[in-house]
């Protein structure tokens, strides 16, 4: 095998091995109330700076993860804003985003946590 040929190979290793331990989730806590789930794909906008100027509920929370050094919040946010859509939101506004390390392993536990409140306009 040519040195064309292990160099292609190794890099298709190395983007399956990061496709398999990336693993982005999100889970959805309703503290409000319910609506029927949107699309999977519906559109869903994202604060980060400052609240809506708009009227709003809220519906719940969201709790994105993802593997930190495999995850950033780009690949994330999909994730959450799915989540959002199924629990009938319109919106979500960050509240927090942080990284944790496990100083005791090899960088195989450290995480990526996203914070999220799903809204609702209610106009």
């Amino acid at each position: 095998m040519n040195i064309v040929a292990k160099s292609i190979l190794t890099l298709v290793a190395i983007g399956l091995i990061a496709t398999i331990f990336s693993c982005a989730s999100a889970k959805y806590i309703a503290t409000g109330p319910s609506y029927p789930a949107r699309p999977d794909d519906c559109t869903i906008e994202v604060f980060s700076s400052k609240l809506p100027d708009r009227d709003y509920e809220e519906l719940g929370i969201l709790e994105g993860e993802g593997s930190f050094g495999y995850d950033t919040l780009e690949k994330v946010l999909p994730k959450m804003k799915r989540q959002a859509c199924r629990a009938g939101g319109d919106a979500i506004i960050l509240k927090s985003s942080q990284k944790s390390a496990d100083v005791f392993s090899d960088g195989g536990d450290d995480q990526l946590n996203v914070m999220a409140t799903v809204i609702r306009w209610t106009e």
